[in-house]
């Protein structure tokens, strides 16, 4: 079970003006997406690059929940930036996870040598794969980052004044919960739609996240540990997935023609990984599961309507 966040959560209650709500909770995650990406712009840490990941999708998550109160062109503009920086940290932190896979040891010599050969090309991309990351931060420093925060933010306590946190939360949470199960209930066929369900299941933690003060302590606690299992079981998928497809291009790659038995040794073994999480993960998400997470959410939205 992995351990549950509480750094993010926002603790404002369900009669708190939501304007003021969404003023603090977008202040923090963009003062988070900006400390981080100027770390991973300036070093080459890895953890720099995973925690800028989370942070734009927290704030990704933050402005799609509170859109109502929000000025849409000067929204849209900070929607477009993190997008550009979530893309550009996923990359490299794709490729950070799989050099630390790479760097375990073998005790065959020739997957030693070949894997060799791996680590040294894979610190080449990790190395450019950062380029991007320092390309976005000079644009926004530029484009005064922190000006456009209190932009967007100065007039949102007076958009947000006449409509307390738990009513917001009954307007905008119960579609997000919808969508998340309409997705979540398909029978899943394939990787994209395995990721797809990560993602949502992403979405709806940050939103729960932000609406931690609607819910029953007990309920709160139950609803992340499911989600976070969740995202946790969908991700060991995901990550073999993706080391997989890019043994497999890198099979293809003519400058690797030496290696390709290693390779393919690699990628069948990341497709075995891939194949025992998604047995795992189609194990724990029985649809009695299901029926009872969704029930949990629909029940504390009815009782702070009640």
């Amino acid at each position: 079970m992995p351990q549950r966040t509480t750094s993010w959560l926002v603790t404002d209650g369900p009669d708190a003006a939501v304007g003021l709500v969404a003023m603090r909770t977008l202040r923090g995650r963009f003062r988070a997406v900006w400390a981080e990406v100027q770390a991973a712009a300036e070093g080459t840490a890895p953890e720099h690059v995973h925690r800028l990941r989370v942070a734009t999708r927290r704030t990704l998550a933050a402005l799609d929940v509170f859109r109502d109160v929000l000025p849409a062109k000067r929204a849209a503009w900070f929607r477009k930036r993190l997008r550009l920086l979530r893309r550009a940290a996923g990359d490299a932190r794709d490729l950070d996870v799989l050099a630390g896979r790479l760097g375990q040891n073998d005790a065959r010599s020739s997957a030693r040598t070949a894997r060799a050969r791996l680590v040294a090309m894979l610190s080449r991309q990790r190395a450019v794969s950062r380029g991007p990351i320092r390309e976005i931060h000079e644009r926004l420093v530029e484009a005064d980052w922190p000006g456009r925060v209190d932009e967007l933010l100065e007039r949102v306590v007076d958009r947000g004044r006449c409509t307390t946190l738990g009513e917001y939360a009954r307007r905008r949470f119960g579609p997000l919960v919808d969508h998340f199960f309409t997705v979540a209930d398909r029978r899943l066929r394939d990787a994209d739609e395995i990721h797809q369900v990560r993602i949502e299941a992403k979405k709806l933690r940050y939103a729960v996240e932000i609406f931690a003060g609607v819910f029953p302590a007990a309920t709160l606690a139950r609803c992340q540990d499911a989600l976070e299992r969740l995202q946790g079981t969908l991700g060991e998928f995901t990550d073999h997935a993706a080391a997989a497809d890019r043994f497999r291009r890198w099979s293809r790659d003519e400058s690797m023609r030496s290696d390709r038995d290693t390779l393919a040794a690699f990628r069948r073994r990341e497709d075995a990984l891939a194949e025992e999480a998604r047995k795992a993960f189609a194990a724990w998400w029985s649809r009695a599961r299901r029926r009872a997470l969704k029930r949990a959410f629909e029940r504390s939205l009815c009782r702070e309507s009640a």
